[in-house]
């Protein structure tokens, strides 16, 4: 297996992009709906830190073999260790006009 090469500034800017758009296709190869990713560099545990957030729920085991794979793949084709995805749900909001109240129990 390849060494993980460190992660400079300089060096992170130059493949942020193409990592990004990578995880992005992966993700959607997998049907995971990606509608955010945010890419830090840690220099202080010199990896990579991904953030990710999802547009429809999807099955924990489903992202965490997700993560695996392109972790994995990660390495293999960038060279770069990645230290953890974060995942986060954020439903869209609904108009109000959309959204009605529950009925009132009668009184009585």
């Amino acid at each position: 297996m390849a060494q993980a090469r460190v992660l400079s500034p300089e060096v992170f800017n130059v493949i942020r992009k193409d990592v990004a758009s990578y995880i992005k296709k992966k993700l959607k190869g997998m049907e995971i709906e990606v509608t955010d990713m945010d890419l830090h560099n840690s220099s202080q545990t010199r990896t990579l830190r991904v953030y990710v957030t999802l547009g429809r729920t999807t099955n924990l085991k489903a992202l965490y073999l997700a993560e695996r794979m392109v972790t994995q793949e990660l390495m293999h084709e960038f060279r770069v260790q990645v230290h953890a995805f974060y995942w986060r749900y954020m439903p869209e909001e609904k108009p109000a006009e959309e959204v009605r109240p529950a009925p009132s129990p009668p009184a009585g």
